[in-house]
């Protein structure tokens, strides 16, 4: 992250400097004495100085962060930015700086002819604005045009622009030089001049207007989503560098069921989504009913929600034991645009999944849809509607799902789940723990065993601290954790947009504070645990770590490890850029350098060992969220984690990199997208797709099914 702050800084002082040095490379031969020339050529010279040192300050950036991070995070920028940005220099230091040095300083004379022509010469100002342009559009890059795997049409791009924008300006140099070679004379009368620099710009901004608004046409234009689609980008299929899958095989996979054969090998003749139920043919172990209607909330603190509810309530919880068959049937009350469960975490069978034009078609209201599956994992889960989820969730379209063990009986251990969410209230934004949005107080006996799942529904990352006792974190994302250690209550932890942890204390006989957020934020959801009397204000000091989840307890076994051959290698590179999507300007959060539809769509065989990197070369955090299965974290920033442990939603921090592997054991189409809901809203989606898996649904305003 140094690295990206340090070429975003070097970039910016460039541009202003080549800015600056354009300015009096422009007004050189107006100079009334040669000693006035060799004034303004030195300042040209200092500020051209300055600027070439800065350059060579960004490149070392930008090999410092290859050497530090790797190639994925620079191969964008050296490809396009790097160029663009060298070659005017190069012509400055090699042609324009020592022409303009041999010129002889001759106090209180005239320019003679040859140093006019010399000064007026296009090459001298136009490789000037040169340099200023290209480190405006590399500095403009950094932020809003984040170049990500460039093809030779998006390298070529920049040079073109750069070329149309100078076009004017070259007119314009071109004729003053003429003139001077003509033996007449300049105006040196400031009003001339001013009206010529005037008239250049408007017609120079007239070149870029017309640029701007032809790209603004097109981005508009092909940024809009299709009425209706399979949600598959049938165009870009990544297979992992594996052996071919039938979707590369000339089998008419899309929309022609009636022709899918048997393949050979480890492949299962071809099925619908909509047949992915799993068995269900058992009865149900235990019943729900979820009811999604508005209804009106109010917190601890008094604050109204207009919110969106399963049930009339903040998450409802479900709890089960581990091996139960659970029903749940969702009614929409008066939900306009329709819902769906996600059952987030939990890999349920694909037509179990609640994504809506994926797995199943949207509920609208009157409608009912019965969601049936077994309780394979037990854990701290949630779930929540996919149908337009970064309206939904923030609304409280959401849950929590419990799965306890079956046999196991947790003896005087007292649980308490705590669901952190940022709320919209009619007092403005709210964190709250449920419902609570102040401290709370609870009463519990010394000795006894308080175990908190905490999960997290807000978009971004939370800090949490829990001081006045040691902890164990005993389960991430409903896995658990194999001999947690204990953790001191200097020891803050982060948990990123739908993650789970399972935390765990004795109590002591004196007061425990849980805490959302920095130490000495008193606005933030907390809760006080005492024993006899409840203390007046609770007593905490500041974190002094942060745990690190590759480095505790013991490594989980299971078949995907660091040092197996891998079926299928994917890639998926997080960046930023200025963009339309659906006929919309937004600042677009990419996969690849792009927004769904234009990604890849990651095709698999079951059975296959899968291997993803994640690399975030955004400025923002990424929690990436895999439906239907757990990933095993091999790597972070290509360093073997001494113990690798599963998720289901990863937080990939600016900077950061991560190998993850999964099993390719549940079939299906399923999402693979950023859990910053607001993110996924705007494409930062993609699918992974079974090679035999047929799509069942469409996507699109034609059918109502919006899901993100």
């Amino acid at each position: 992250m140094f690295e990206t702050i340090a070429s975003l800084m070097f970039t910016v002082g460039k541009t202003l400097l080549w800015g600056i040095a354009s300015v009096v490379a422009t007004v050189l031969p107006y100079s009334m004495t040669n000693r006035s020339l060799y004034k303004k050529r030195t300042v040209l010279f200092r500020v051209a100085g300055a600027a070439i040192f800065l350059s060579a300050a960004w490149y070392v950036t930008i090999a410092l962060l290859f050497i530090n991070s790797g190639w994925p995070f620079v191969e964008g920028t050296v490809k396009t930015l790097v160029p663009l940005t060298l070659v005017p220099p190069l012509y400055l230091a090699v042609k324009v700086l020592p022409r303009l040095k041999s010129l002889r300083d001759s106090e209180g004379e005239p320019l003679t002819p040859e140093t006019l022509r010399t000064v007026t010469h296009p090459s001298v100002p136009l490789s000037f604005y040169a340099a200023a342009l290209t480190s405006g559009i590399s500095a403009f890059s950094f932020i809003f045009a984040q170049p990500v795997l460039p093809g030779p049409v998006e390298i070529a791009q920049r040079f073109i622009l750069v070329v149309l924008i100078l076009l004017v300006p070259a007119i314009f140099v071109r004729r003053r030089y003429l003139k001077v070679m003509r033996g007449e004379q300049l105006s040196h009368r400031l009003a001339v001049r001013l009206l010529h620099l005037l008239f250049a710009g408007i017609l120079t901004a007239g070149v870029a207007i017309i640029i701007l608004v032809s790209n603004v046409l097109v981005g508009v234009n092909t940024s809009k989503l299709p009425e209706a689609s399979d949600m598959m980008n049938h165009d870009w299929i990544d297979e992992g560098g594996g052996t071919p899958t039938r979707m590369s095989s000339g089998t008419d996979h899309h929309g022609q069921h009636q022709q899918a054969g048997h393949q050979t090998g480890h492949q299962t003749d071809a099925v619908e989504v909509a047949a992915l139920t799993g068995n269900i043919t058992d009865p149900p172990d235990v019943k729900f009913e979820l009811v999604a209607q508005r209804k009106e909330v109010t917190l601890a603190s008094g604050a109204v929600i207009d919110a969106w509810t399963y049930n009339g309530e903040i998450a409802p919880e479900l709890r089960v034991k581990h091996g139960d068959m659970i029903e749940v049937k969702l009614i929409n009350q008066d939900i306009d645009s329709g819902v769906t469960i996600h059952w987030h975490g939990y890999n349920v069978p694909n037509a179990m999944d609640g994504v809506p034009g994926m797995t199943q078609n949207v509920v609208k209201p009157g409608q009912s849809f019965t969601y049936k599956f077994r309780a394979k994992q037990e854990g701290t889960y949630w779930f929540h509607s996919h149908q337009q989820a970064s309206e939904q969730v923030m609304k409280g379209l959401f849950g929590t799902l419990i799965v306890e063990p079956a046999q196991e009986v947790e003896a005087n251990v007292e649980q308490f789940t705590v669901i952190n969410h940022r709320w919209m209230t009619d007092q403005g934004y709210k964190k709250a723990f449920g419902y609570d949005d102040e401290l709370q107080w609870k009463q519990v006996s010394p000795g006894k065993t308080v175990k908190l799942r905490i999960i997290n529904t807000h978009n971004l990352s939370e800090k949490y601290l829990l001081q006045g006792t040691e902890y164990r974190i005993t389960s991430i994302d409903g896995m658990r954790i194999q001999d947690p250690q204990p953790l001191s209550d200097q020891t803050a932890f982060r948990i990123g947009s739908g993650g789970r942890h399972d935390v765990t204390f004795t109590m002591p006989d004196h007061p425990v504070f849980f805490k959302l957020g920095d130490y000495n934020n008193e606005s933030n959801p907390g809760i006080i645990f005492y024993t006899e009397k409840p203390p007046e204000k609770p007593i905490f000091r500041a974190e002094s770590t942060m745990f690190d989840p590759s480095d505790y307890g013991k490594p989980v076994a299971n078949e995907v490890t660091a040092d197996i051959t891998f079926d299928r290698e994917f890639l998926m590179i997080l960046g930023n850029k200025m963009g339309f999507y659906n006929g919309t300007l937004h600042f677009l959060w990419t996969i690849n350098g792009e927004v769904y539809p234009r990604v890849p769509t990651f095709v698999v065989q079951e059975g296959d060992r899968v291997k993803t990197t994640f690399v975030n070369k955004s400025l923002g955090e990424h929690p990436m969220h895999l439906h239907g299965h757990h990933m095993t974290v091999l790597k972070k920033n290509g360093e073997t984690v001494k113990t690798p442990w599963l998720t289901d939603t990863l937080n990939v921090m600016p900077g950061e990199s991560y190998e993850v592997a999964f099993l390719a054991d549940n079939p299906g189409m399923w999402m693979d997208h950023c859990h910053n809901l607001d993110h996924a809203a705007t494409g930062m989606i993609l699918h992974l797709m079974y090679d035999n898996v047929l799509p069942s649904y469409e996507v699109g305003t034609r059918s109502g099914n919006l899901p993100d």
